[in-house]
Parts: structure tokens; C-alpha cells; sequence
């Protein structure tokens, strides 16, 4: 008996151990995923391994890119800490990776500018803390991501809703290689 007792305590350690290193995985493994980061101003974005590099892209943003998203059709690109929460290997602009707007920063403004519900902004927290896909319904809008322009040349000018558009090879690029999960920076 007290064999089994030792033998399922060491079941349950091994089984912590595993769960805590895959919940927060070590500095090394965090330093080598992928970041994108977007510089709004620059129209320019970068994929980001480690202190690496790996490319650069010239995107197009949301027409009216100069200001933060806050509501549904103002055609603004967010700015905040993001994550990739859903990839779509078809859509209307190639492929599609939808990021995590709105965030909590996002979904605190929006609370207290009294945009959203207190069950509204709890569901962007609670989907924000799982890394899932936030609710892309409320009066703060959705549905943004990096996709490419759908067979179409690349212009250059700001023509999304508030994505962020790289061309089709780029895009094709970047599915391939940018897992769920994904830190996405947008800084002005």
C-alpha cells in the first residue's frame, strides 16, 4: 500500500512538471518563437526570431491609420500587445491571420468609455487569458489580421478596414511559418 501511495505521488509530480513547463515554457523556447511586429508610421513589419530578423514586409493598413481601433467600422489598425488566434488558409485575401483584437487594454478603454457591456468586456478577458479567439461581435468590431491582397497587385496605399495587408507571397510566407500563438506588436 504505502508502495502505490510513492508510486501515484511520483505520477502526480511528473504530471506537475509537465503542465507547469508547457504553461510557461522555458526562457530559451520563448526566445525562439516567432514575433511579428508592425511599426504603423513605417508601414513596415517584421518577422522576429530571437534577437534575429528573419524578414521584412511593406504593409498596408486600415484607411484611417493614424489613430488606435476603438469601434466597429472606424477603419483603424489597432495598436497593443497581440497574439495570433486564428489561422485561415482561404480566404477572400489568400490566407488569413486573425489576431487577438481586442485585448484587455483594448476592451478596459472600450468598458469605460461605456462601449461595451461588463459581460462583453469579460469575454474578451477570459478569451484573452485562454489565447483564444477574443469576441469579434461587440461595438469594438473584429475580425483583423494580416492577410494579402487576393491575387491583386499590391498598392501602395491604406485600403483595409484596419488590417494589416502584405502581399500574397508574403502572406504565403508567413502562414507557413507563424503558429497559433504567435506575439503580434502594432506600435504607431
Amino acid at each position: 500500500m504505502v508502495g502505490l501511495r510513492f508510486w501515484i505521488a511520483g505520477v502526480v509530480a511528473v504530471c506537475g512538471v509537465a503542465v507547469t513547463t508547457a504553461a510557461w515554457p522555458s526562457h530559451s523556447r520563448q526566445a525562439e518563437a516567432p514575433i511579428i511586429h508592425v511599426w504603423k508610421a513605417r508601414h513596415e513589419m517584421w518577422l522576429q526570431e530571437g534577437e534575429h530578423i528573419v524578414r521584412t514586409f511593406e504593409v498596408s493598413l486600415g484607411t484611417n491609420p493614424i489613430a488606435a481601433k476603438l469601434l466597429r467600422g472606424d477603419n483603424r489598425t489597432p495598436e497593443g500587445r497581440y497574439y495570433v488566434c486564428e489561422k485561415r488558409p482561404q480566404s477572400r485575401f489568400r490566407h488569413f491571420l486573425g489576431i487577438s483584437y481586442p485585448n484587455i487594454d483594448d476592451a478596459e478603454r472600450a468598458f469605460t468609455a461605456q462601449l461595451i457591456s461588463a459581460d462583453e468586456w469579460a469575454a474578451i478577458f477570459f478569451a484573452n487569458l485562454r489565447q483564444t479567439t477574443p469576441p469579434w461581435q461587440t461595438a469594438m468590431g473584429g475580425h483583423v489580421g494580416i492577410h494579402g491582397y487576393g491575387g491583386h497587385a499590391p498598392v501602395p496605399a491604406d485600403w483595409t478596414e484596419g488590417c494589416i495587408a502584405v502581399s500574397d507571397a508574403d502572406i504565403d510566407y508567413l502562414y507557413d511559418r507563424v503558429p497559433l500563438g504567435t506575439r503580434v506588436i502594432i506600435s504607431d
